[in-house]
């Protein structure tokens, strides 16, 4: 009996202690963390009351411009500039947001003729993914690994 079981134990090299692995798994887990807190620090930027008085006042300055257009190039409607303008004044607090903000306020998109900067506001919009145009709805999607593991599995 002594003899089928030594065949059966793995050698001592082979076994590998629970601690030791739930040690560095903890260690590392410690490790991931700290190095999100730093990369999210480092990526926010808080926002001050200025920063939001300042994206307003430019937000009031291209409306201000907007009404005293007389129309609109073609191919854009009042809907689509109402949509953008909601859009942008919605989402002020983002740097993407605020960037083409100050470039169309201060930059050399403040410069265009009326036509010309109200297409490119539009599409700078577009590109940043803040308008649904086509009436695309924003959706989330959530995939659990162990779903996906059982599905693996089986």
């Amino acid at each position: 009996m002594a003899i089928s079981s030594a065949f059966k134990t793995p050698a001592a090299g082979e076994v590998v202690s629970a601690k030791n692995i739930l040690d560095i798994t903890q260690d590392l887990y410690e490790q991931l963390v700290k190095l999100k807190q730093q990369r999210c620090s480092e990526l926010e930027q808080p926002e001050t009351l200025e920063n939001i008085n300042l994206t307003s006042e430019r937000i009031s300055k291209i409306q201000k411009r907007i009404m005293a257009m007389d129309s609109f190039p073609s191919g854009i409607d009042k809907k689509t500039v109402k949509d953008t303008l909601k859009k942008l004044n919605s989402e002020k607090e983002l740097k993407k947001v605020q960037k083409l903000l100050r470039d169309c306020t201060n930059a050399d998109k403040s410069q265009l003729n009326d036509d010309e900067f109200i297409k490119q506001l539009v599409n700078d919009t577009k590109i940043l993914n803040l308008l649904n145009l086509e009436g695309i709805k924003l959706v989330n999607l959530k995939a659990s690994l162990s779903a996906l593991l059982l599905r693996i599995e089986i």
